[in-house]
Order: C-alpha cells, then structure tokens, then sequence
C-alpha cells in the first residue's frame, strides 16, 4: 500500500517507530505533504534518511507568501526531488486569509505545476465552486483532491482523465451522504488511500494519534463500500498512486 498524504514530521511518534510500523502494515511507500517551504526541507531531509518517504512542496491554504516565495518555490521544483506540488488549494472554513489571497496561490501553483509537468495535492474546503472554476483552466494538470469529502455534483464539475481522489479515515465513519455516494460513483482506478496522519485517525484506532499503518483501514471502508475484494483495493489504489507520483 501507499499512503498518498501524511505529515510524518507532524506526528509524535519517532520516524523510525512510524516507518517500522508502516512495514509491519504492508505500506512501501508514504508521500511527505508538505505545506510551506520550511516543511517541504524537512520534508527532504527526511527522504535523505528514508529514501521512501517521498517529499513534496507546496504553500497550503491560508499561507502567507511574497513574490519571492514563488521565485523559491520554483527553485525546488527545479531540483526534481520533490514528487509534487501540494498542499495547494483553497479553505473557505477557517479564512485565515481573503479569498482573493489563496485564489491568487492556487492558480501560481497550479501554473507551475503545469509548466514543469507535476501533479498536484489539493486541498479543497467548502469552497467547491471557486475551486471547480480554477482547475478547469488547468486540464493537463495531473490533480488529486486529498481527503475528499464533496457532493457527487463537484465530480461532475471537475471529473477528468488528469483528476484523481483520495479518501481518508472520515470514510470509515461515514455511514451514508456525500462521501459514501462519491466513493461509489468514482472509479477505483481513479482512487487512492491515504491517512492523513496525525490527523484524521480512522474509527478502528480512534483516541490514538493516525499513522500511515493505519491506511489499510480506508482500504477495507473502500473494499466494503463498492462490495469488491480488499485485494483488489490495494493493488488498483497502488498502481494508480505509483503512475501519479511516478515513484
């Protein structure tokens, strides 16, 4: 398995108890979302050390940023270490910042992505119709919308070959609604499974902080949902996660 999106450097468990217990799980792979520059080194640091803990690099929703922010944030592009551009998006929730503000950081990001061929992560809360209206412009864009939670509609909004959607532990408590209807309407070959970590902590282990072992557990919630074998789950949402990040 892979977890598509977890923030290991935010967890309180040691890295190395993270990766063993990963192992033990069956995850080969985890991708290291970061969500601003300074994350995104960490991010680095740690691959250097756990080569497949693969890093990212993104200024998330609601950051602050100067225009030499994106003159930084193209440099590390130019590295070709990092697997992804992401966390990206919008977050009319909490508004740390104006609309206008995460807008202007989305469609940057989601512009250097284009012109350097990387896929992105985006993060998208309560803020479908803005969001729909911008990635549309961007159709060559390799996208997955992490932690996906949406009405069956915005599918229909920004569904293309070049989107992808990701689902997290809130699908093991999910009962019926939105995200029981959008897993059963997307393909499997256009899920992946991630955790999250250290939020979002699936039914099973709740109380205890997430991990990317713990990944299995949306596997099995997939696996139930679409009343397909488990099996089946894992390698399809494997293939898909190794052709996306191209790792």
């Amino acid at each position: 398995m892979i977890d598509t999106h977890a923030h290991v450097d935010l967890c309180e468990r040691s890295i190395q108890e993270i990766v063993d217990n990963a192992a033990k799980a069956g995850v080969t792979h985890i991708i290291n979302v970061a969500l601003n520059l300074e994350t995104a080194e960490i991010g680095l640091k740690t691959h250097e050390k756990y080569t497949h803990i693969y890093p990212t690099v993104g200024v998330y929703p609601g950051e602050d940023y100067t225009e030499d922010t994106w003159r930084q944030l193209e440099k590390r592009v130019q590295t070709g270490k990092f697997v992804a551009v992401g966390e990206i998006g919008l977050d009319y929730f909490k508004m740390r910042t104006s609309k206008i503000h995460q807008q202007t950081a989305l469609i940057k990001q989601l512009e250097l992505a284009r012109d350097y061929d990387m896929p992105v992560i985006i993060h998208n809360r309560h803020s479908e119709s803005d969001m729909a209206d911008i990635v549309n412009q961007f159709p060559t864009v390799k996208k997955v919308f992490h932690c996906f939670g949406s009405h069956p509609d915005f599918i229909d909004q920004v569904d293309s070959p070049t989107t992808y959607y990701s689902f997290t532990g809130t699908a093991t408590y999910a009962k019926k609604g939105k995200t029981i209807s959008a897993v059963q309407q997307i393909p499997l070959e256009r899920i992946m499974i991630e955790t999250d970590c250290p939020y979002l902590t699936p039914i099973a282990y709740k109380g205890e902080e997430n991990q990317p072992a713990y990944v299995s557990e949306i596997a099995k919630r997939i696996a139930d949902i679409k009343g397909i074998d488990i099996a089946t789950v894992i390698e399809t949402t494997t293939q898909t996660a190794t052709s996306f990040f191209e790792i």
